[in-house]
């Protein structure tokens, strides 16, 4: 664990059932209240279902559902002073490519798990999602090319999404008091296109 005066560091393996506790419960051993919780750490394995495995798919769900799930049962049995979560999911949740089902099913579980919570949580703690697009990540030009040129050719804002992009959208919606339960789709307008 590294601290700084305004930071702190937490290494915890998200794939392990109970991390999210864990997780809590260290940070709120440095700071006994938490303003504001942002789940973004997940795991994109990319295979087809003929070629899956239990052990992955059940590492998928732990890392990008389950261990957000026990971050929010925590904030829901109170004393952590947390007033809104944010949790960053993917468009794969409603259209995901081959190779992503259980990546997307993931998502989906997430987006349903963001509704579900802001209303458990409700008045205390305002619960959204915030629905990534296609993010511009070093490499990934590279390592996708097909993905990278589809995307741009069919994305009415015809680019990738920035860090400036998340970062402006972050700030709306952790404050935001009168939202919760709503996930923001931060698409470039890849949503709004017709399929066909």
């Amino acid at each position: 664990m590294q601290v700084g005066e305004n930071v702190a560091q937490i290494d915890v393996d998200l794939s392990e059932v109970g991390a999210g506790v864990r997780l809590m419960s260290d940070a709120l051993a440095l700071r006994p209240s938490i303003d504001y919780v942002i789940n973004n750490a997940a795991r994109q394995d990319v295979a087809l279902l003929s070629h899956e495995e239990p052990e992955r798919i059940a590492d998928l769900f732990q890392v990008n559902v389950g261990a957000i799930a026990e971050i929010l049962a925590t904030i829901a049995r109170g004393g952590t002073g947390v007033q809104s979560v944010l949790n960053i999911t993917s468009i794969e949740a409603l259209r995901p490519r081959p190779g992503h089902a259980i990546y997307g099913a993931t998502k989906a579980a997430l987006d349903a798990l963001t509704r579900s919570a802001a209303v458990e949580l409700a008045p205390n703690c305002r619960v959204n999602g915030l629905r990534l697009g296609l993010i511009e990540s070093p490499g990934i030009a590279e390592a996708w090319p097909e993905g990278v040129g589809s995307w741009g050719a069919h994305a009415p804002l015809k680019r990738m999404g920035q860090q400036r992009d998340i970062s402006e959208a972050i700030e709306y919606l952790l404050p935001a008091t009168w939202a919760t339960g709503s996930i923001l789709d931060l698409d470039g307008g890849i949503g709004a296109v017709a399929p066909w």
